[in-house]
């Protein structure tokens, strides 16, 4: 019998890391299916979803696969993005945004304790930034300052999740410098490519953790300079690992081997 295929829709998707990830927990565990990463066009996205059993989309695409289902789920509603489909018992085609949960995860495990009641400074407005907007509302934190490059974007942002009153847009070139934060997140493309500048320096600004969602085969360069800081760091493979698990359930109805996921990641030897 042939292999399930499952995919991650994207472009570009050739540095993800996802692929490593699922075939590492599908190979533990024995499941007769294989995980590629696809690049895809936008026009391309739906008739994709619609011929494969599962999969994940990542950016450009988020909206573009939320767009292409026939159940949505809440997170999906909410953000506007769909970045995991899969088929119900019914024919119906389902998808969530696992962003959000995967990031509350992530962030905790780095603060070493709760979102709630802290003060975070948001780098970025795109659909990354919208899904940890959501998470930090929901967790009840004090405050959310966005930073972004244009100020209209992160206004846009802040309408489209209902003006939330813990929600604060900051001017393009206001400083952050001497603010004091429990969390930065870098939720800009910045880093990506090793030759970027890093989106805020983070010896000037007073933080107890950073989350750099970008991520590579090693620390960004972000996250060496917050740890040169002395800030608490990590890069985007932890939420990386978790989005992974939730998605892995979604396909297969199993929990993955977690030390597997991390491994695969390159977070454990």
């Amino acid at each position: 019998m042939d292999r399930s295929l499952y995919a991650l829709l994207g472009a570009p998707v050739h540095h993800s890391l996802s692929p490593a990830l699922q075939n590492s927990a599908i190979d533990a565990l024995g499941i007769d299916a294989v995980y590629v990463a696809l690049w895809t066009w936008d026009d391309l996205v739906a008739p994709f979803m619609r011929s494969l059993p599962g999969g994940n989309v990542t950016l450009p695409h988020k909206r573009a696969a939320a767009a292409a289902l026939d159940q949505p789920s809440e997170d999906v509603r909410a953000t506007g993005a769909c970045n995991v489909f899969w088929w119900d018992e019914d024919g119906g085609l389902c998808g969530d945004n696992t962003d959000s949960a995967a990031f509350r995860t992530a962030a905790e495990a780095l603060l070493g304790g709760a979102l709630s009641g802290r003060r975070v400074l948001l780098l970025g407005a795109g659909g990354a930034a919208r899904a940890v907007v959501h998470a930090c509302c929901g967790a009840g934190v004090d405050r959310v300052e966005i930073l972004n490059r244009t100020r209209d974007r992160a206004d846009e942002l802040v309408g489209d999740l209902g003006a939330p009153p813990d929600v604060q847009v900051l001017e393009g070139g206001e400083a952050v410098g001497g603010e004091t934060y429990d969390l930065i997140v870098n939720a800009t493309s910045l880093g990506l490519d090793p030759t970027d500048p890093l989106p805020v320096e983070p010896e000037s600004v007073q933080a107890r953790a950073l989350l750099d969602l970008v991520y590579g085969r090693d620390d960004t360069p972000l996250v060496r300079a917050a740890r040169a800081a002395g800030i608490e760091a990590a890069d985007g493979r932890l939420m990386l690992v978790e989005q992974a698990a939730l998605s892995f359930m979604k396909w297969f109805d199993r929990d993955p081997p977690r030390e597997v996921l991390l491994r695969a990641a390159g977070l454990v030897e």
